[in-house]
């Protein structure tokens, strides 16, 4: 099944294409997102001027993808950078060697410079850079995503229908916010935690000892808007524009697997579409809800995922790796 939902659809999405916008843009699309190329439109955030420069040499002319090179905060204000080692790394916040070091290649975290910048809001710079309307935004900022997500509130609350964001579960960095933070503020915003990706790191000391499991440090975490929410968006919204945000919404859904949230939110919208394209959008997610059952149903099922999953344990053990995530967020694609 297309992201986009069905044919019928198509108009919509190329008058208002889905509008991802991605704060830290390293690395590029992430695998899941790619399906939605057809009507998708990234707009990207990137403070270091050499990446900056790269990824606005990979970019279209169509204007289907846009980077400003700035560094995002919850205000204006001048910060301190720590470049990292590892540029991935880099990050606002000093790391906690005290706590890293436990772990085998903490030197990946060492401070190699540090660079003075000047940060700005979400808010501020969509909004003098001609970014109206936004559906989903990716933090991934190395300890400052609540920051970020702080200074793009007025974003968040006006359009916003999914975040992912990473969020730590124990302090990597010094005095950076932890889980808790990101989710008791998402939450206020009227966002429900759908899925981790958890992220396991084993001690040095015992790298090689035991199953392949150390403690959870971190966490890609998808929010999605709660369906009761939905309305209340969807009410601000000029009424032209009311179908295509919720459809965007299904094709959100779609991308991460929620079938069932996608049809709550159908349910939820009311007249939002007309009788006959409700019933055509209900029917799709249907359809291809029940195509991406990747197993049928069997006895025994329950007793065969549970072995594969210990088999990839038991593979990760033999690799001696300290550091395990799962593969991807939201149902198997």
């Amino acid at each position: 099944m297309s992201v986009f939902i069905h044919q019928r659809f198509e108009q919509v999405f190329q008058r208002e294409p889905l509008v991802l916008v991605d704060v830290g843009a390293r690395g590029g699309l992430r695998p899941n997102w790619r399906a939605a190329q057809p009507h998708l439109k990234i707009v990207g955030f990137e403070p270091e001027a050499d990446e900056f420069e790269r990824l606005n040499r990979q970019a279209g002319a169509d204007g289907m993808t846009v980077f400003f090179h700035a560094a995002l905060h919850k205000r204006a204000e001048s910060l301190v950078l720590h470049i990292a080692r590892d540029r991935g790394l880099t990050s606002i916040f000093e790391p906690n060697r005290a706590f890293l070091d436990s772990f085998p290649e903490a030197e990946r975290f060492d401070t190699v410079a540090t660079a003075e910048m000047t940060t700005d809001t979400m808010d501020h710079v969509l909004h003098t850079g001609g970014i109206g309307d936004v559906d989903f935004v990716k933090v991934d900022t190395q300890g400052s995503e609540l920051f970020i997500l702080q200074g793009g509130e007025q974003t968040l609350r006006r359009s916003v229908v999914g975040v992912e964001v990473e969020v730590e579960f124990a302090p990597v960095y010094r005095n950076q916010p932890l889980f808790a933070d990101v989710d008791a503020y998402l939450r206020s915003l009227g966002f429900s935690l759908f899925d981790l990706r958890p992220c396991y790191w084993k001690r040095a000391d015992g790298r090689t000892v035991g199953g392949p499991q150390g403690q959870l440090i971190w966490a890609d975490a998808l929010y999605l808007r709660e369906v009761t929410a939905l309305p209340e968006l969807l009410s601000e919204l000029e009424p032209a524009r009311r179908a295509a945000k919720l459809l965007k919404s299904l094709s959100v859904s779609i991308l991460y697997g929620y079938f069932d949230y996608a049809l709550a939110l159908l349910t939820a919208s009311g007249s939002v579409l007309s009788a006959e394209d409700q019933r055509v959008a209900r029917e799709a997610v249907l359809s291809a809800g029940k195509e991406r059952d990747p197993m049928p149903t069997f006895p025994g099922r329950t007793h065969v995922a549970r072995a594969a999953r210990r088999l990839w344990k038991l593979s990760a053990e033999r690799n001696h790796a300290w550091s395990i995530s799962d593969a991807e967020l939201g149902n198997p694609r």
